[in-house]
């Protein structure tokens, strides 16, 4: 799992619209502005075929800590953040440009949820969007 892992973390790496920030995996820190992937449990069998052969799936949340208050420019800009990713990843799914992974092949890559604040606190949030990956 954690070639897979790394391969979508390589892949989000490329979206232009992340800061300069830390960018882990499994682990969000406290400050803004960073950047996480982490594995969401799930049965790995996306689809399974007569033959044998079977489409797998890996489950994921993409998250970040972001700047956020009572300000609403700044919770605006958070959401903008999210809407364009979506579309980063609907557009690039669209023309086949997916996670390069080792040893497998990349099938579709699709987000399950709109970004939505998971927890705040007076000046930062957690952000994060659900997505699928599906590979051979």
């Amino acid at each position: 799992m954690s070639a897979i892992i790394d391969s979508v973390r390589s892949y989000i790496m490329d979206f232009p619209g992340l800061q300069d920030g830390l960018f882990c995996v499994d682990y969000l820190g406290a400050d803004p502005t960073e950047y996480c992937i982490e594995a969401v449990p799930c049965d790995p069998i996306y689809q399974q075929y007569t033959d044998g052969d079977c489409l797998r799936q890996f489950l994921f949340v993409f998250a970040s800590r972001e700047f956020f208050s009572a300000d609403v420019v700044q919770n605006t800009v958070n959401a903008a953040f999210y809407e364009a990713f979506m579309d980063w990843i609907y557009d690039n799914n669209q023309a086949g440009v997916l996670p390069a992974l080792d040893g497998h092949e990349a099938v579709s890559i699709e987000v399950l949820t709109s970004g939505y604040v998971f927890d705040a606190d007076a000046d930062a949030a957690r952000y994060q969007i659900q997505l699928r990956l599906i590979y051979e």
